[in-house]
């Protein structure tokens, strides 16, 4: 059932690089008396679909949550970033955020090294601006908070390639959150709770199928376009966002490596990672074309290393969330 937009109702605040801004904010009509309300101005709600309890939007699709809580699934592909995010107020109005980024080829606002199209025989270590990855700063917020990060690997599905070094890649991704561009440590504690059996609660669709409360990244034969696809869940207790679980999927359609020493059109497992890690800590997107050193923009390319590591705007944003040492 397609979500048409009615009217312009009041005013919204997006965060975007550091700076509050207004958007508009619009109504629209929904199932079983559910009001439907556009978060930003970059919310097209005719681009969305309402079916039952779930929500829909370019593949990704979430259930409507509880009244106070609140879900995001957000994808990395081969072509770009998507998400949508769907929480609900204590008076039932559905707020929806989308967010949509594409990228093409080298263009001359984006090197070739980072290009979607690159190919190489040895990984690329280059990064696309390089020169701006410790002077940008700019960032974008999602509004929550990850209180504890104790995390969990399923191995199960791995792919031969990768499935031995998987384990340090993601650790390492992890620990990369930390520290950005010779700054103090962020106060962020991630640990590593050990190889689990709990399955990631990411479908192959793209569908967010759950929230048992236990962070697992793992594998995910999925349908779609996506290499990485995180769904976070939070509550809004005394007017702040908690997250109260995030799992990450890894999509073995696609080919990943976790040596820079050699490529054939696969994608750096850290990087990816370390991108989705992002998702689940509070950051969102930022514009490829303006900051494409940034871990927060959509390009990520076959072959490429040069994303291991936090730029200077990614670091920012999590030390206004979460505070230096």
């Amino acid at each position: 059932m397609p979500v048409a937009a009615l009217a312009t109702v009041a005013a919204a605040v997006a965060v975007v690089a550091g700076i509050a801004t207004p958007v508009a904010t619009s109504t629209a009509a929904a199932p079983a008396g559910v009001t439907i309300v556009a978060g930003d101005a970059e919310t097209t709600l005719s681009a969305v679909r309402v079916d039952g309890a779930n929500v829909k939007f370019q593949g990704l699709t979430v259930r409507i949550p509880a009244a106070g809580e609140g879900v995001q699934a957000a994808a990395e592909s081969t072509s770009g970033d998507l998400s949508i995010t769907v929480s609900r107020s204590a008076d039932g109005t559905v707020v929806v955020r989308t967010d949509k980024h594409e990228y093409a080829a080298a263009s001359s606002s984006q090197a070739a090294p980072e290009s979607h199209v690159a190919q190489a025989a040895a990984a690329s270590t280059a990064r696309a601006n390089a020169a701006k990855t410790c002077t940008d700063s700019a960032y974008a917020l999602s509004g929550w908070k990850l209180s504890s990060f104790k995390w969990y690997y399923n191995p199960a599905g791995a792919p031969a390639a990768v499935r031995a070094g998987a384990p340090a890649s993601i650790s390492a991704a992890t620990t990369s959150l930390t520290r950005a561009c010779g700054k103090k440590s962020i106060k962020l504690a991630p640990s590593y709770g050990g190889a689990t059996a709990a399955a990631v609660q990411v479908g192959a669709a793209g569908n967010c199928t759950g929230n048992d409360g236990r962070n697992v990244i793992g594998w995910r034969a999925g349908s779609g376009r996506w290499l990485g696809m995180t769904c976070t869940y939070f509550k809004s207790i005394n007017g702040r966002k908690t997250v109260t679980g995030t799992d990450t999927a890894l999509n073995t359609q696609y080919k990943f490596f976790t040596s820079a020493k050699s490529c054939s059109g696969a994608y750096d497992l850290q990087s990816v990672v370390l991108h989705e890690r992002g998702h689940s800590l509070g950051l969102n997107h930022v514009s490829q074309a303006s900051h494409a050193s940034a871990v927060m923009t959509p390009a990520l390319a076959p072959c490429s290393v040069g994303k291991r590591s936090l730029g200077l705007g990614d670091y920012r944003g999590l030390a206004a969330t979460y505070g230096v040492r």
